[in-house]
């Protein structure tokens, strides 16, 4: 959960929008220590669910742990051992706090969908009204989709666990990649994404009631006869993904620079620069003997200059304004 935590949507759009890059830092590491005291009140109320005498309580018997709702301790404690009016608020403020992380978690998902998905992929020249109409559609799927779950799961942590355990697995291998391990590529992702995912899904998840499909060492079935993996499966899934990402890629990138395949089944631009709008932006060096005009992605103007800026030398201006002999000459 620790590792699985760190490639987050929320916590990159906060450092992304930082106005510096030690701003960002500080931000950070406060954020660590933050979580850590805000941990404190969650201790606390589980520490009471568990020495409370139930009995005695409206609740009555069995305790909320012998009726499995122990991850249902908060509303718990709020209704039987709080005043009417503290469990009004406190419930309320939860109901606010979880409306508002699944609102900005099904815009930020709609609008990284519209933007990295489908109009970087499929319809780059896609217009402006046509993003926000992909936008409203996808913020209905995934708002039907996680009411589903939400109707479907039984536990908030369970939903969480499962998201950190699938982001460690899928992406943390290609955070690493991108930021350590130069000359990785498109190939490689997919190719790392498949394979930990392939790998995740057939270990099996007593949580969705999914029979593993891979029984590793040590694995035995549970009340209601899911077996449990006690081989650390999904750690050998991240790092299966990790070296697959960085074998394909360089695999990738030498089949296509020896030319033992054709530029032209470089078909996601990835290796090969001359096909690369991307790269060309970038004003990349190309031998003139590799690569034609005509294959040449156009490079976007820089804006900030001008024709009159780019071809005027005003200190040659300035020195004959400022020349007395040049302007008795210009006189005359």
């Amino acid at each position: 959960m620790t590792l699985g935590g760190i490639p987050w949507q929320a916590y990159f759009q906060r450092v992304l929008s930082s106005s510096s890059a030690t701003y960002a830092q500080v931000l950070s590491f406060l954020a660590a220590f933050g979580c850590l005291v805000m941990a404190l009140p969650a201790v606390l109320i589980g520490a009471i669910g568990a020495s409370t005498a139930w009995n005695d309580t409206d609740y009555g018997f069995p305790d909320p742990m012998a009726n499995k709702e122990a991850d249902m301790i908060l509303p718990i404690v709020l209704q039987y051992l709080c005043p009417v009016y503290i469990s009004f608020f406190g419930l309320g403020a939860v109901s606010a706090a979880v409306m508002s992380s699944a609102d900005s978690s099904i815009l930020s998902a709609s609008s990284m969908f519209a933007r990295n998905i489908y109009q970087l992929s499929f319809r780059q020249n896609a217009s402006d009204r046509e993003i926000v109409w992909v936008m409203r559609i996808t913020v209905f799927l995934f708002g039907a989709s996680a009411t589903a779950m939400a109707l479907l799961a039984s536990s908030v942590y369970g939903l969480w666990y499962l998201s950190s355990d699938l982001v460690y697995i899928i992406i943390f291998p290609q955070l690493l990649c991108v930021l350590f391990i130069k000359g990785t590529n498109t190939y490689g992702a997919i190719a790392g994404y498949l394979f930990g995912l392939v790998l995740r899904i057939t270990g099996g998840e007593p949580y969705l009631y999914l029979q593993p499909l891979i029984y590793y060492p040590g694995c035995y079935p549970d009340e209601n006869n899911i077996y449990i993996q006690r081989f650390p499966f999904k750690t050998l899934a991240m790092l299966t993904s990790f070296f697959t990402n960085i074998i394909v890629s360089y695999l990738a990138k030498y089949l296509f620079e020896s030319g033992t395949l054709p530029p032209k089944l470089d078909f996601l631009d990835a290796v090969v620069a001359r096909y690369s709008r991307e790269h060309m932006d970038k004003a990349t060096l190309v031998k003139s003997d590799n690569i034609v005009l005509n294959e040449l992605a156009p490079v976007n103007p820089r804006h900030s200059l001008t024709l009159s800026s780019t071809f005027t030398n005003k200190e040659a201006f300035s020195y004959v304004d400022s020349s007395p002999e040049l302007s008795n000459t210009e006189d005359n």
